[in-house]
């Protein structure tokens, strides 16, 4: 009985069984970093190309021009996606402003793993902007707001409405 408590004995196991878990544990840590890093590089890559069109209507108090923005986004969710918040940014990354995106194509929005166009009017200038300032200051307006919104280049998708 007495050997087993001498150091010749007890310390020689202890210290192997020592290594081999601390080898184990590193060998742990090295794959679990590894396998870790590519998911948060992706999960931080957020920013989609989005873009603003013009377009045109006419109603009650006649021509209508929309900038409409709008973003092709794939439902990688459970559920059916019915909207997206975005923040809208230029080709630096500068955040212009934030919006609200409907998902609306088809009454239920965007089916789990399909793909849909979600969008919003930013701004609207109406048949009232035309009779009050005539035709010129009213293209003038509209090209003035058109190139002021084609700054717009990346929607960063904040998160979803179901």
């Amino acid at each position: 009985m007495k050997k087993y408590f001498t150091n010749g004995y007890l310390c020689p196991k202890f210290q192997h069984w020592m290594d081999i878990l601390c080898i184990r544990f590193l060998k742990f840590l090295v794959v679990f970093t590894i396998s870790i890093l590519p998911y948060h590089c992706v999960q931080a890559q957020q920013d989609f190309r989005c873009a603003v069109r013009l377009t045109f209507e006419s109603d009650n108090t006649g021509s209508v021009a929309n900038y409409v923005l709008s973003l092709q986004l794939k439902n990688t969710k459970g559920r059916n996606v019915n909207g997206a918040s975005i923040l809208y940014k230029d080709r630096q990354g500068q955040v212009l402003g934030n919006t609200f995106l409907e998902c609306l194509n088809s009454p239920e929005g965007i089916k789990p793993g399909s793909y849909g166009d979600c969008k919003v009017v930013l701004q609207r200038v109406d048949g009232e902007f035309l009779d009050t300032f005539g035709t010129e200051k009213w293209t003038e307006i509209v090209n003035t707001q058109l190139s002021y919104l084609n700054e717009i280049q990346y929607c960063d998708l904040l998160g979803f409405s179901y």
